[in-house]
């Protein structure tokens, strides 16, 4: 269980870790050199309500990424905070969507696809997110804290291997595992079909894993909770899956460039067009689901409560938990 296993990871580094000072940044807590393993990478989800996660922010982050965006106003639509990680105000020059999802030699997760492809037994189906030529500046919050992604085909299984460079523990971990195994369950479900592989399991890397002193408190109060059941994500569909993936961002693009349009016009937007479009574009349930988080969180956006609410009715239990959970702690009004 992802939850339980992260409490622990938590607790590790809270007992085990030497405290770092710094007179003009934040203080941290670290163990260096750090692994973990998780077995079932579906189980990705951290439930907790004092560090739950931002499911819009998760689905609309790995998205973003496999866009092979940069642009900045894509990704604060979803996680405003981003604002502050940009220099020119314009572009994240340390996102990983033109590193893995770009174009030419950069386009590398379809290297390592196509490698897995002709040699399933291949150890060199490698992606550089960190990369000298874009990355030795001194913008030092535009760095990418992922070094390298792995992919290993073994008895049947794709597992995966990330390697960090820094690892904040408490707030990034959670996002982290999310973006990372739904890259490694694409890989799987892009190789499905021609190898007959399944979805096997995921290791994680950090030269430095640590926790920031500013947030012991909140973790030792989730330390100290109860632990909440396990929710695993459904098995992602491998048939057709480019298109799919495709559809669903072209989906994500409109519906956000749509909402973010007629915000600043302060004018209603149509979300009959995007409840059709799923009978028509997404007849396979996980394709749909996800287009409904994205709904649900266009009409808080919006401010829209019918049609977040028809949304919300049509959520599987999982996705509206978070749905739910998000304007609980927010306390939004719609």
């Amino acid at each position: 269980m992802w939850e339980k296993a992260w409490r622990s990871l938590l607790s590790d580094v809270l007992n085990k870790g030497n405290d770092v000072g710094r007179e003009t940044k934040r203080s941290y807590r670290e163990i260096i050199s750090h692994k973990f393993t998780l077995d079932d990478p579906r189980d990705r989800l951290i439930l907790d309500p004092i560090r739950s996660i931002n499911i819009f922010q998760c689905i609309g982050h790995f998205l973003w990424i496999t866009q092979g965006n940069f642009n900045l106003a894509a990704i604060m639509y979803y996680q405003p905070i981003a604002a502050k990680f940009s220099s020119d105000r314009f572009r994240m020059i340390g996102a990983y969507g033109p590193r893995l999802f770009g174009i030419h030699h950069l386009n590398q997760m379809q290297h390592v696809i196509e490698t897995l492809h002709h040699d399933p037994l291949k150890r060199r189906a490698v992606a550089s997110v960190y990369l000298p030529q874009f990355d030795q500046h001194e913008r030092v919050d535009e760095v990418p804290c992922t070094l390298n992604l792995q992919y290993l085909i073994r008895h049947n299984k794709l597992h995966a291997i990330t390697y960090m460079r820094s690892q904040d523990a408490y707030a990034i971990l959670p996002y982290d595992v999310f973006l990372f195994t739904m890259l490694q369950e694409y890989v799987t479900a892009f190789l499905q079909a021609a190898h007959d592989i399944e979805l096997g399991s995921y290791h994680h890397y950090s030269g430095s894993f640590h926790i920031y002193s500013d947030n012991i408190s909140e973790i030792n109060q989730i330390l100290e909770s109860s632990l909440p059941s396990p929710q695993r994500m459904s098995e992602m569909p491998s048939k057709d899956i480019d298109l799919r993936l495709h559809n669903l961002n072209k989906f994500e693009t409109v519906l956000r460039n749509t909402v973010t349009f007629y915000k600043e016009r302060k004018q209603d937007i149509n979300f009959r067009f995007f409840f059709d479009s799923l009978k028509q574009d997404f007849k396979e349930e996980y394709w749909k689901q996800l287009c409904l988080v994205l709904i649900s969180y266009a009409a808080i956006v919006m401010k829209d409560s019918k049609n977040f609410n028809e949304a919300l009715k049509m959520l599987n239990p999982i996705y509206s938990y978070f749905v739910e959970m998000h304007i609980k702690k927010h306390k939004i009004e719609i």
